[in-house]
Formats: C-alpha cells, structure tokens, sequence
C-alpha cells in the first residue's frame, strides 16, 4: 500500500497569498476564487481572512487589518513580509487556487467519512443519508456556470418542447383541469402547500392528485406518498373507492354476501385498468418519521431505480421534531422540505393543519396568516392552497357538494379560486368548471376523464 500523499500545501497556499499581495487584480480574483477554509494552515487562514476585509491589498493595510483583529502580534511582520515576496509573478494565482480547492475537498471527504462512522455507530440512518447527499452534491471543480441567458434559453427550449407535444402545462399535472391553467402543472423544485381544517377533505384531494398523476408518468417513473396519519390499508381502500366513484362502505364487512360477490367481480374485471393507474404511487406509512427518515427513504427509492416525480407528505405537523420550540423547529421542517424539493427536483406537496381561526370569523375561508405554529411554511412556498367547503358550515348553502380551491399563493402565476365537485360517499373530487372561460383546448388526457 502506497504511502498517503499530503493533504495541505504550505508552497500552494504561500503563493496564493504572495500573488495577491504582488498586484490589485491577483487579489480581487483570490478573493472570488478561494473561501478561507481553503487554508490549511492557519497562519495563511487567518492572513486571506484579512484580505478579504479590506478593498486595496497591501503589507501596511493588511497589517493594520490584522492588528485590528487582533491577530498583528501572533501572525508576526516577519511572516508578512515573507509571504509577499514569496514569488515574483502572479500569472500562476489560478492554478494555485485549483490545488487548494482539489486539496480541501480531500479533506471534506475525511470528515465526511468521520461524520459517517459516527453515525454508523449510533445506527442514525437520516444522518448517514443526510452525509451522503452532501458529499455528492460536493463536486469539486465541477461547478457549472450558468447565465441569466443561458437559464432563459434552457426554459424557452423547455416551453416549445411541451407545446410541440401537444400539452398545455408546464409542470405535472394535478389532473384537474382548472387548477392545472391556474398553476402550469406541478413545477419540479416546488414546495406546494395544501392546508385547511380538519374534515375539509385534504388528505383525499392529495390522494386523488397523486392517483391522477402518476397516470401520466412512463418507465421507472414514479410518485410516492408519506401517509403519517392513515395505513397504507386505509388509502387502499379510499384509491379503489374514489377511482370508480363507489360508497366508502364498499368494503364493509356487513354487507351481504350478493354485494360483496359483484363487487369482488367488478374488481376483478377492473384489475388491468385499476393497477396500471395505481401502480405508479409508492405508499410508505412508516409514521412518525423525521425529515431526515424521509430523506433517506427517497435516497432508497433511487438506489433502486426508481424515478421521483412527485413526493406528497400527509401532514406537515405529523413530521417528528426535535427540539423545545415547536415553532422554531416547525420552521427548519418547512426548509429543510424546501430544499429537498430542489435537491430531488420535483414537486413536493405537502398538507398542513390550519389555526382555528377561520371558525371564529363570519367568513370561514381561509387566509395565509391560518397556516398554523409557524409563518415559514408561508415563506417557503412557491405554493399555497386551501380547501373550502361552504356546506360544512352552512347546511342550506346553495354551494352544496361544491369545494373551493383557493390558490392563495403563487410565485409564479395568478391568485384566485378554483372550484371542484365533492363526493362524500366516495371522498373524492371532480372537475367542475367553474372557475373562467379560457380559449385554450383541454389536453387530450382530460377528455372524457370524469365522465
């Protein structure tokens, strides 16, 4: 086994200072180049931190940097002047620069791997997800640059790629047809919100979008469902329900024995049609699950194979915090869900509880400021929907049977309200145009959908 080769360059790390030392522009490029933990040493460390404090780098600013900090007596004059007269050009500052970032990212791997044993050691499987996905999401000097045209032309591309198709969204699709011409689709990277009271009928509007999305997905494809509240038993039997409009109580136990009988025949007939619009949406109803278990459970579907386009997590509130302040730890959920929208680029839809305040107003629709414990969860979406049942406060309402969507937030398009028929019996939504003309044509995989 060969000998271990260094993981610091004390030569590398005194050239990059001496070559910002040596002209003006060798230090505005050090500076956008290198971050202090590039340094090794911490002698040099604490010298670029100086550097990077100041506008004009010299042997007298610098000094006086330091002597502000404290730090003037440790370092020393003499160290100082060495270090600018440690080389007489500074055409090389570049290729110093890349040696400390490929030499540092060595060293963030030893700690990686450190942090991991340990968590190994503590059999923490969020955390060792959690590592994982930071040492590869750590490309050293693979970092791309992108432009503001660069991304506009990647999006135009993507416009007229969808437009070729034939579709009329940009995103997935929720499978009802007005809230997809409010919202575009599901966007990939969007942390969209779906709160209202309890019994408004949340967790079945999130079971029929993921049932009608994931009809549209192809190959490995797939959306996957944390159900933190129901079985996986329990939304079996709600999918097979509301997917061909039958009474809850199909399933029931007392029914008898001619009932039970057709509907086992009509299951049967229905098998194909039913698994090729259900197999597609993974049910996982681990319960009691951190941010970090349903992070490494999304990395386990990769390792598999698996293609996730669509995570939606039954409720936000269900999600184990630790910590005293569940409004502070309420608020690192809300991010961290956020980010891993973006790290696994599809959209995230995620329930949430609303504040008891819409029952004590006269108008009980609710607003942003209901989102309950924590205004990050309004902060952090790009998203926010609520539903509304005016019969569920209201007996004699003449909206009866009738559910409001309302699109309360949207970074990228228009507010406004959306309505859907309810079916109690079967705890399902359908379309219902209700919400404005359009002269788009409805794509092809609407038609007939409800009929």
């Amino acid at each position: 086994m060969s000998d271990p080769k260094p993981l610091y360059s004390a030569v590398a790390e005194e050239a990059v200072l001496g070559s910002m030392f040596l002209d003006s522009e060798a230090a505005k490029e050090g500076k956008s180049l290198l971050r202090p933990e590039h340094f090794y040493n911490p002698i040099y460390k604490t010298i670029f931190e100086a550097m990077q404090a100041i506008e004009v780098v010299d042997i007298v600013t610098v000094t006086e940097e330091l002597r502000r900090r404290g730090e003037a007596e440790r370092i020393g004059l003499s160290v100082l002047a060495n270090v600018a007269t440690s080389v007489g050009s500074s055409v090389n500052l570049r290729t110093y620069a890349k040696e400390l970032e490929r030499l540092a990212y060595f060293r963030r791997c030893i700690a990686y791997g450190q942090t991991i044993v340990q968590a190994a050691m503590k059999q923490d499987r969020g955390e060792v997800e959690k590592v994982r996905l930071s040492l590869h999401s750590d490309g050293y000097g693979d970092a791309k640059i992108k432009t503001l045209a660069d991304a506009t032309e990647e999006y135009i591309t993507e416009v007229a790629e969808i437009r070729a198709s034939g579709k009329k969204i940009l995103g997935l699709t929720t499978g009802f047809r007005d809230i997809d011409l409010m919202l575009g689709g599901m966007r990939d990277g969007d942390d969209i919100i779906l709160a209202a009271r309890p019994s408004m009928g949340k967790s079945s509007l999130a079971l029929d979008i993921g049932r009608k999305a994931q009809k549209d997905m192809k190959g490995k494809e797939r959306a996957v469902l944390f159900s933190l509240e129901m079985t996986a038993k329990q939304l079996g039997g709600r999918g097979y329900t509301s997917e061909y409009g039958l009474d809850n109580d199909a399933f029931s136990i007392g029914n008898n024995d001619a009932e039970w009988l057709s509907l086992l025949r009509s299951i049967e007939q229905n098998s194909r049609h039913y698994e090729e619009g259900a197999g597609r949406l993974i049910l996982n109803d681990t319960g009691s699950m951190t941010v970090d278990d349903i992070r490494a459970a999304l990395h386990g579907y990769k390792q598999q194979g698996i293609e996730i386009r669509l995570v939606i997590i039954d409720y936000l509130q269900l999600i184990v915090c630790k910590g005293e302040s569940r409004t502070r730890e309420l608020g690192e959920v809300s991010r961290s869900l956020k980010q891993m929208a973006k790290d696994f680029n599809c959209p995230f839809l995620i329930l949430s509880q609303l504040s008891r305040a819409p029952e004590t107003r006269a108008d009980h629709r609710p607003m942003l400021s209901d989102l309950r414990e924590t205004g990050d969860i309004e902060q952090d979406a790009d998203v926010v929907l609520f539903i509304y049942r005016d019969d569920y406060y209201f007996p004699d309402s003449e909206k009866k049977g009738i559910a409001e969507v309302i699109i309360a937030k949207q970074r990228n398009g228009p507010t406004g309200t959306v309505e859907l028929r309810w079916l109690p019996r079967s705890t399902t939504f359908k379309n219902l145009e209700r919400f404005h003309k359009t002269n788009e044509e409805p794509p092809e995989e609407w038609e007939d959908e409800d009929e």
